[in-house]
């Protein structure tokens, strides 16, 4: 392999570790983020100004949860230390249980009785997650191993090429309404199938993370499988059971108890506050647990005289929703290390993009080539959809926490340098995904669906 380029000479690699130059910023003593006043001012700042941005980001074409993330970086070089978003852990699992809720609540089923979208649409949602994982891990590991000298001589370069591709694995809410909403006149069979993957492949893949983590740091390699396999397994059986108890018992409280309209919103959170607390205790299958509480919600008050409060809850929710994608994209701006060098991650990341963007088309090939459910023109539309936001973010910060659930300190599975490396590769992937998909997919709606005449 010939010379670095002089960019990646901050960016030296040793066997096994990333070795990172110390870049000193002027500012780098003026301003402290440990502090809990200065972190409730920031927070109520990026509130207030997502209300603001996001009110401009649709006549630009551009998500405005990406101007907040660029106000985090921008601050990152400002703090005294490298920002730890370990302190933000609680608040980043209730932003995706929020996420998951507001997903399930408003999951299409108005194609459940039609087996040619509902089975090829599960296969995309939760086949398609292994083939990314599998396949796109692989393909990553290659991929670094030829970009990056000595890294397939680190410790678990596999799991860091498995890292990479498991948080651009689900598909994202946020992302997915946000490109919506320029567009007129969607089309409503690719809506439902959008709504499905969306909830399904964000909870699978969260359920994937713990179980492919338990492999990884599971010491008896003998065990490792069945014990990765029983983790899954009790995560999603777990999620599903308490989702739905507690789904029922919240549509039951909202019939019987709330007065007022608004009250439904409080009702809601409160319950999925009560899902996070079952977060802590059975893990990932927490996030199931929301996910299928807000399914069950949806079911049952899906009849008439409960469908204004439905409408309601999903409208309050929405709001709620932009916020704590808002909340992790600000986040993840503070969290990307800037001392290891844009180019190297930046690099790395457009690496991801191709390889998440090179199995879509491949997996609605497999999965709707037998189907009518959509035309020729709606399954190349499909196949290039496959935009990423506050979710994959959040996986990518939340690595640390899903290998120390499993009993054992991240430090020993993947060393801080190299998460840091995940974690601004994965930023920088969901941010160029945003900005490329969310100005070509409209007109490439425009092209290829509105131009024709579709039946309803």
């Amino acid at each position: 392999m010939g010379p670095w380029p002089f960019w990646l000479a901050q960016f030296s690699l040793y066997p096994g570790y990333f070795c990172v130059k110390t870049m000193t910023h002027p500012l780098a003593e003026s301003l402290d983020f440990s502090g809990l006043p200065i972190q409730l001012a920031a927070i109520g700042l990026v509130l207030v100004l997502s209300i603001v941005i996001d009110r401009y980001a649709l006549r630009i074409g551009i998500p405005g949860a990406l101007a907040l993330f660029g106000v985090g970086v921008a601050i990152q070089p400002l703090t005294r230390t490298a920002f730890d978003h370990r302190r933000f852990e609680d608040l980043h699992v209730i932003a995706l249980c929020l996420l998951l809720f507001y997903s399930g609540v408003k999951i299409c089923r108005r194609y459940f009785n039609r087996k040619e979208f509902l089975i090829p649409s599960l296969l995309l949602s939760v086949v398609g997650v292994f083939i990314v994982i599998g396949v796109g891990g692989a393909l990553m590991y290659a991929g670094l191993g030829a970009l990056v000298p000595g890294f397939l001589a680190g410790p678990q370069p596999l799991l860091i090429a498995l890292a990479l591709v498991y948080c651009m694995a689900p598909q994202d809410w946020g992302a997915f309404s946000f490109i919506v909403k320029r567009v007129d006149r969607f089309s409503e069979r690719i809506r439902g199938i959008l709504e499905f993957e969306t909830a399904i492949s964000a909870a699978i893949t969260l359920v994937v993370g713990q179980a492919l983590f338990e492999f990884f740091t599971e010491e008896a390699t003998s065990t490792m499988t069945s014990n990765a396999v029983n983790v899954f397994v009790s995560s999603v059986s777990e999620g599903i059971v308490i989702g739905g108890i507690l789904g029922y018992l919240l549509s039951l409280t909202i019939q019987r108890f709330a007065v007022e309209r608004a009250q439904s919103i409080d009702l809601a959170i409160g319950f999925v506050m009560i899902g996070y607390g079952f977060n802590a205790w059975i893990g990932q299958g927490g996030l199931i647990c929301s996910l299928v509480m807000g399914f069950v919600v949806s079911i049952l008050l899906s009849n008439k005289e409960n469908e204004d409060e439905k409408d309601m809850l999903s409208v309050q929710l929405e709001s709620i929703n932009i916020a704590s994608e808002t909340l992790i994209f600000f986040m993840a701006g503070l969290a990307v290390d800037l001392r290891i060098g844009f180019a190297p991650a930046f690099l790395a990341g457009l690496l991801l993009l191709l390889v998440v963007w090179m199995l879509r088309p491949l997996m609605v090939l497999i999965f709707f080539r037998k189907t009518d459910f959509l035309d020729h023109s709606e399954r190349q539309f499909l196949a290039s959809w496959e935009p990423k936001g506050a979710i994959s973010m959040a996986l990518a910060i939340a690595i640390p926490d899903l290998i120390e659930k499993t009993g054992i300190a991240f430090e020993r599975i993947i060393n801080p340098v190299s998460e840091a490396f995940i974690t601004d590769t994965v930023c920088f992937a969901v941010v160029m995904s945003m900005l490329i998909k969310s100005l070509l997919l409209p007109p490439l709606h425009r092209y290829l669906i509105e131009s024709k005449t579709l039946p309803g």
